[in-house]
């Protein structure tokens, strides 16, 4: 078959890497996409994702602006797994169709790779499906929280926070085709990520 993109998910936890790792492909001209901020710029207004979220959510995730409160929707969500499986059933097809699309786009300028970033893809989800390769970036607890203690403006105990709500994403190594542990320094995990995409290309 001529020309037929390589799609690969990078998938992980808050602070085991995957934003490195994207730099790194990035930086080797592969077309890379964090699918949180594809996820953003399908619920702005004027989008789909905009009028059905504010329907069944209200007005109450309105900023002054009537732009859609990401914190405010993620705090109804966080603990109320209906609203969460709600919102996700609005968001999830949309972003599938942005990734479909995506592909295109980069299949059609002889791309060999595209590389999609997100915490919750593995082969069980839609857009997990549609991959052809995923690969898992894990790295221990206590490098997690030093990890992201030093890039972002957070407390340890919001990390665990997160970390807890995380766990939920249960990390089956059958949802994933290879899994990489990231405990070591950033060159470490370059040549890991070489050596899958060499694997990957044959």
């Amino acid at each position: 078959m001529k020309n037929k993109i390589i799609k690969i998910g990078i998938s992980g936890k808050i602070g085991s890497g995957k934003s490195v790792a994207l730099n790194y492909l990035k930086s080797i001209n592969i077309p890379c996409y964090n699918l949180d901020l594809e996820s953003r710029k399908i619920m702005k207004r004027g989008m789909p994702c905009y009028e059905k979220i504010l329907n069944t959510f209200g007005e109450e995730v309105l900023n002054k602006n009537k732009t859609l409160n990401r914190r405010k929707i993620s705090e109804i969500v966080f603990n109320d797994k209906r609203k969460r499986e709600k919102l996700n059933s609005i968001v999830h097809p949309e972003l599938l169709k942005k990734v479909k699309a995506l592909t295109v786009e980069n299949n059609h300028k002889k791309k060999e790779f595209i590389v999609f970033e997100g915490a919750l893809i593995k082969k069980t989800t839609k857009i997990g499906k549609f991959l052809d390769k995923i690969i898992l970036i894990k790295a221990f607890q206590k490098i997690i929280i030093q990890r992201v203690l030093t890039r972002d403006n957070k407390t340890k105990e919001e990390i665990k926070k997160i970390l807890l709500a995380q766990k939920g994403m249960a990390q089956n190594k059958y949802d994933f085709d290879f899994i990489v542990n990231n405990n070591r320094e950033i060159s470490h995990l370059i040549g890991k990520l070489n050596s899958i995409l060499e694997k990957i290309s044959h």
